[in-house]
């Protein structure tokens, strides 16, 4: 009885330690967006961008972001692409969440808000709006805030989830830490804010 114990014991062990090193490695190789997040929102404009209608793609993907016990955490990062003839770019809408909601994803209503428009005011990073570096179908421009209809799909919304809903200054704050944090590359983070 007792080397089984002593057995259970080692094992829980083993399992917290492969924890701990798994979300370390995912704390280091995440980017500190936290810090840089108002500064990519003080280098942002907004700009009219022109699509034709309904020519769009929509992408649903996540990031893993930690490891849990029997699961892991992420955060969702959807993606409706399009191409802006007047710029000569792709640029997509990049929804960010970081938890389930009760109802669909905030993508589905964004889609369906980008869905019978042709154009829409975003607000763009100037840096990634005038860099050859983005702008190509596999490195598209993001956009992180526009003038969606919140009030046409205010119903899609609960009370608590209205804070956070797309195009809201809190949602499009935690957008861009989430953005600089998971989604941007290391190096390129490193280059544009931790330069020495």
């Amino acid at each position: 009885m007792r080397k089984s114990g002593i057995g259970w014991f080692i094992g829980v062990g083993l399992v917290a330690i492969l924890l701990a090193i798994g979300n370390l490695i995912y704390t280091c190789t995440r980017n500190d967006g936290e810090k840089y997040a108002q500064q990519y929102i003080d280098e942002s404009e907004y700009t009219i961008l022109h699509y034709p209608r309904k020519s769009y793609t929509y992408k649903a993907s996540h990031v893993t972001t930690g490891v849990a016990m029997n699961s892991t955490d992420a955060i969702w990062t959807d993606r409706i692409t399009f191409y802006d003839n007047y710029y000569r770019k792709y640029f997509c809408v990049l929804v960010i969440e970081k938890e389930s909601r009760n109802k669909a994803r905030q993508s589905n209503f964004v889609e369906s808000d980008i869905y019978g428009r042709t154009s829409i005011k975003a607000r763009i990073n100037k840096y990634e709006l005038n860099s050859p570096r983005y702008g190509s179908k596999e490195n598209p421009v993001p956009v992180l805030d526009y003038d969606y209809d919140l009030q046409r799909l205010r119903s899609a919304y609960d009370d608590m989830e209205y804070e956070y809903a797309f195009s809201r200054p809190a949602y499009y704050k935690r957008a861009v830490e989430l953005y600089l944090t998971y989604v941007m590359s290391k190096e390129e983070f490193k280059e544009r804010f931790e330069k020495e």
